[in-house]
């Protein structure tokens, strides 16, 4: 994507002025006009319109104004840390990155603690602690450094195939209801769940999670018919919207798990078996760990190790 656009489009959002964006970059207003015209075709939408108080941001302009300013920002981190230009900076990327090559493995940050767990006994098995580095981050990005043969293996939920590189499902997790203290569903059917549901906004957990999972938020939003929402992007806005009496919201149960292992909370939660499609717990390798000798024993250790430590057993 053009940096140079995306600078304009924060510039612009910021003085809502073309021309003092275009000042404040030393640019010409026609130079600023054409970064973020080529912005929005690349975009396929609009990101300004003209108000009375001045350019303002579309909707969608709004929508995705934070995805650009996080990009900038970390890219900008990236070259700090990357940069010899402050000497009294601290040694980031030869403290962090600047080492022989380690097997990188990769967890969804929506796993729980025993799915990480799986992972670094896992990995253990097979190599010494200084030998790999284990990286949390979200399911799309995990797939994608796959893809991009920069991530070696990686466990996250997934809802579809067809992946370029090897994947092995290791489990598989209910959808639960997470609902308000004091109430419950009355019976296990899709009647009462939708009853349940229609009584408070349903909490849409927004990218990547909403793009990642679309297959199961739309078959619920579509099957269950609901119509009111309110978008959070955190599972502890999401916690406390619902303990507060105003929302609900619907999530694998291994997130459930991971919430109560970390702060041991008692929200009420329903697995939801048969009303909504199961998530997958997939293992992916890509072409670069094959080659750094991560075999599909690793996926089947995995499996062996969420098997141990599941809810009831040991």
């Amino acid at each position: 994507m053009d940096l140079e656009a995306l600078h304009s489009f924060l510039a612009v959002a910021k003085h809502r002025s073309i021309s003092k964006a275009a000042a404040g970059l030393y640019v010409t207003q026609p130079t600023m006009s054409q970064r973020l015209r080529r912005l929005e075709e690349s975009l396929g939408f609009a990101l300004f319109e003209r108000g009375w108080t001045g350019v303002v941001l579309t909707p969608q302009g709004s929508y995705f104004l934070p995805y650009a300013a996080t990009l900038i920002r970390d890219l900008s981190n990236a070259s700090a840390v990357l940069g010899t230009k402050d000497p009294a900076r601290p040694r980031s990327f030869d403290e962090v990155a600047g080492h022989p090559h380690k097997v990188m493995f990769g967890v969804d940050n929506w796993l729980s603690e025993r799915s990480v767990r799986a992972v670094v006994s896992s990995a253990l098995g097979s190599y010494g602690a200084d030998e790999f580095r284990v990286t949390s981050r979200p399911a799309t990005t995990l797939i994608d450094l796959l893809e991009l043969n920069q991530l070696d293996a990686g466990l996250f939920y997934s809802t579809e195939s067809g992946h370029p590189f090897h994947t092995e499902v290791v489990g598989t997790e209910d959808m639960a209801l997470v609902h308000p203290p004091g109430t419950v569903l009355e019976e296990h059917s899709a009647p009462a769940l939708t009853e349940l549901l229609s009584r408070y906004r349903f909490v849409l957990f927004d990218n990547p999670v909403l793009t990642h999972h679309a297959r199961i938020t739309t078959t619920l939003i579509e099957t269950y018919e609901i119509s009111r929402f309110h978008v959070v992007d955190d599972y502890r806005t999401m916690h406390a919207l619902i303990r507060l009496g105003e929302c609900i919201s619907v999530v694998p149960t291994g997130v459930v798990l991971a919430d109560r292992e970390r702060c041991g909370t008692d929200l009420p939660a329903t697995p939801l078996p048969g009303l909504l499609p199961e998530i997958n717990v997939t293992v992916g390798v890509s072409d670069a760990g094959r080659d750094h000798g991560v075999s599909e024993e690793f996926a089947a250790s995995v499996a062996r190790f969420l098997d141990a430590e599941a809810p009831g057993t040991g």
